[in-house]
């Protein structure tokens, strides 16, 4: 999908090629050459580059025969455009439907005369929860009988061997007690396929033709590749007719029909351009410095590609841009929808066209809960929909689109009277969710809204980096995450929608390491990139209301820490100054368990455990959290404090005839104060930037909004420092306030009129 919304890039990268040099080096010369005489055995030479399509017998071929060689994961267009342009070495795919390709246009490929692997099965995919009863044996039925009579075979001379593409006509049924839904691609010539607006082929006539067997309606369901194996095993269609691969796999998920036919894979490889590679690909990057989110997919697949590679772990993409940018790490690996859109920012980066892996994103949803599963098949319906009335292609239009006029968001169309859905998401994963005008917008976003808007919801949004996600959902904090990449490890611990979106994995280097460096990024003075970068962070979009709205959430988490902090201290104090074992006890252990815990870990626990099932906010969740640590550090300034006081001023208060409590207060307290307000004055410094790891619960403060805007600029500069800055304003301010407390509470500061207040200093007043 993305790759043809972005061919020009391809096209550009491919024109800018030096291939007078490599031409004798070339890899792929050397396995043209050993296709002209040896056919496939060049497929059998290491760390070959070969495409297949998800879940084929290719794939598997390629997995069992071919260890190896680079695995790498294509729809058939882009895999032959691959090849073409040098990116793989090979392409396996049935060997008819790439002939026709090239026959219809496809340009600088050629398919080898021999096969690989065995014969593929073809047959249709068969829903166990179709409402049709005994559908498995009635669609055996129609194959033994067409096979029998010879239709089958001539269907298949008729569309596969002739290319005669008439439809021939076919009566409806008499009486259809039953609506027959079939999935199918739409863009497997010439099985499945458009023929201006009309779907066709030879799929589509045995559609029909069942449909008059069964007496039943006929609806024909389009569906991405990708999502129309999952429709089938969800019952959103009674069969499958796509040109569908019988594969073990899928055996596993749905019901098989007999077999129809079966076809023989080929291999494309590319012609008349033997020496034009890439000017870099990924086998380049093996044993460099590589760059991941720790604890995502784009690890996972730096791990497999690069083996040789030593990885560097960041939180998010904005850390992994200025990373590369200043030499600390060669590449990094990332979803190509992030890279794009980094691309249009940042022009100095760019990525190696060449998927690492191809995967299916989805929301996440609480799993083995009644009312998450509930609401996941809530989604799944609504996602039916949305890709039949073509909801879906909409909205990859405006959010993979360049018209920015139409990327916008109306939440206030949200009624909510069945309910509030809580939704967490991270905002810097462009074009998927991130913050414009100073709302939340994207693709997942778009998605949600509209789900909410038909089913009655209202919407509350929740933000948080990538690792803290899945424990939101865990924990019930949210009723479900905006969509992640589906893997084996997070399928075992939440529950997934149907997709949403697929999309692969590529590697981010700088443009100035591709042939083709951006011409923007030459030209491009310091004081022009400074202006650009100025007017990003602040001016465009209104987004120096996320820094103010940022600071307000920190300076509102840090006063309150401080004053409940305060109390929470000196309450604690009171009730151990008279040396009670039970109180003592207690108050060590508090303050060996706050004090020795890193404090992203307490903030997580508090939220994601202790109240993971209270409706609380992040916000309170944080100020709890800093009122304990910043509670325990003042338990320990009043300990030391009152400890540097004289106790003889103690037994002088009580000579003078002063309780236990006025003394303390009167006498002790006063001095005790100079004693501990340096160590007060650090621990409230201490206590500001410590705030900055508050959105890890999704709490959108000062830091979290100078990550929201780097992950909208891509650009580093101006959010860092202003970030800084203002940290270093909030911190000289709280300074300079204690300092004038501390001033005012020190008995040597006071002036002579303070002190001689309330004493008699004329001596005729002393002698009346």
């Amino acid at each position: 999908m993305l790759r043809t919304a972005f061919k020009t890039k391809a096209v550009k990268r491919s024109a800018g090629m030096v291939t007078a040099v490599l031409l004798a080096f070339s890899p792929l010369f050397y396995f043209n050459a050993s296709a002209e005489a040896g056919e496939t055995d060049f497929l059998y030479e290491k760390g070959i580059r070969i495409g297949v399509g998800t879940g084929t017998m290719s794939e598997q071929f390629v997995r069992e025969e071919l260890p190896d060689a680079q695995l790498f994961y294509y729809g058939k267009y882009e895999g032959y455009k691959a090849v073409e342009e040098g990116r793989l070495d090979a392409y396996l795919y049935e060997k008819k439907q790439m002939e026709i390709a090239i026959k219809n246009g496809v340009s600088g490929v050629r398919v080898l005369d021999s096969t690989v692997g065995e014969s593929v099965s073809i047959a249709l995919g068969i829903s166990e929860y179709s409402e049709i009863p005994d559908l498995e044996k009635k669609v055996n039925g129609f194959i033994a009988e067409h096979k029998a009579d010879g239709l089958l075979d001539d269907m298949y001379e008729r569309w596969v061997m002739k290319g005669d593409y008439t439809m021939p006509d076919i009566e409806s049924p008499s009486s259809p007690k039953y609506t027959l839904k079939v999935g199918t691609a739409g863009d497997v010539e010439p099985y499945s396929f458009y023929s201006g607006d009309t779907i066709t082929g030879y799929d589509i006539e045995l559609s029909r033709r069942l449909a008059l067997y069964l007496d039943a309606n006929l609806e024909i369901v389009p569906y991405n590749w990708d999502s129309i194996v999952p429709a089938c095993q969800t019952g959103k269609v009674d069969i499958v007719s796509s040109n569908l691969n019988k594969t073990p796999e899928r055996a596993e998920v749905i019901t098989f029909s007999d077999d129809l036919f079966t076809v023989e894979n080929g291999v494309m490889v590319a012609d008349n351009g033997a020496g034009e590679t890439a000017p870099v690909s990924l086998r380049d990057y093996n044993g460099k410095n590589i760059g991941v989110i720790g604890g995502t997919p784009t690890e996972d697949a730096a791990v497999k590609a690069f083996p040789d590679s030593k990885l560097f772990y960041y939180n998010n993409y904005h850390d992994l841009n200025a990373a590369l940018l200043t030499g600390h790490i060669d590449a990094y690996t990332a979803d190509e929808a992030e890279i794009i859109s980094i691309h249009k920012e940042q022009p100095e980066i760019d990525y190696i066209d060449e998927y690492i892996s191809y995967d299916e994103y989805s929301f996440g949803f609480k799993k083995d809960d009644d009312r998450a599963a509930a609401l996941c098949s809530e989604f799944n319906d609504f996602l039916a929909r949305c890709r039949s009335d073509g909801t879906m292609e909409e909205l990859r239009e405006v959010w993979f689109g360049e018209d920015e006029a139409r990327k916008t968001v109306d939440m206030s169309v949200l009624t909510g009277e069945n309910g509030k859905i809580k939704v967490v998401t991270t905002s810097a994963d462009m074009p998927y969710s991130y913050i414009k005008d100073g709302k939340n917008v994207g693709y997942d976003i778009d998605l949600t809204v509209r789900f909410c808007k038909e089913r009655g919801y209202s919407l509350e949004i929740g933000d948080t980096d990538f690792t803290g996600r899945i424990p939101a959902v865990q924990s019930g904090k949210y009723d479900f995450s905006t969509d992640m990449r589906v893997t084996p490890e997070r399928m075992e611990e939440i529950l997934f929608s149907d997709p949403t979106d697929s999309g692969g994995i590529v590697l981010a280097v700088k443009a100035s390491d591709l042939a083709i460096a951006s011409e923007a990024v030459s030209e491009r003075s310091f004081w022009v990139s400074l202006k650009e970068s100025f007017e990003k962070t602040f001016i465009r979009e209104d987004r120096y209301k996320l820094f103010v709205s940022g600071i307000i959430t920190t300076v509102l988490i840090t006063v309150l820490s401080i004053v409940c902090g305060t109390v929470l201290g000196f309450v604690i104090y009171m009730l151990t100054r008279k040396g009670n074992r039970a109180a003592n006890a207690a108050a060590g252990i508090f303050v060996w368990l706050v004090q020795g815990m890193p404090m992203v870990v307490l903030l997580m626990i508090l939220y994601y455990i202790i109240f993971a099932k209270a409706n609380i906010s992040g916000t309170a969740v944080s100020v709890a959290a800093f009122t304990m640590v910043f509670g325990s550090g003042v338990y320990g300034m009043l300990v030391s404090g009152v400890g540097a006081v004289d106790k003889g001023q103690t037994e002088a208060a009580y000579s003078l005839g002063y309780g236990d409590i006025h003394s303390f207060f009167r006498i002790i307290l006063p001095q005790a104060i100079p004693h501990f307000l340096p160590a007060f004055n650090a621990q409230v410094i201490t206590l500001i930037k410590a705030t900055a790891v508050v959105g890890y619960i999704a709490v959108q403060d000062l830091t979290k909004m100078g990550d929201i805007v780097r992950g909208r600029t891509y650009d580093a500069f101006f959010p860092l420092i202003s970030v800084a800055v203002i940290y270093f304003v909030l911190g000289g301010l709280m300074t300079v306030i204690i300092k004038n407390i501390r001033f005012l509470a020190d008995p040597k500061k006071r002036s002579r009129e303070q002190i001689l207040k309330g004493v008699k200093t004329d001596d005729k007043d002393q002698r009346s």
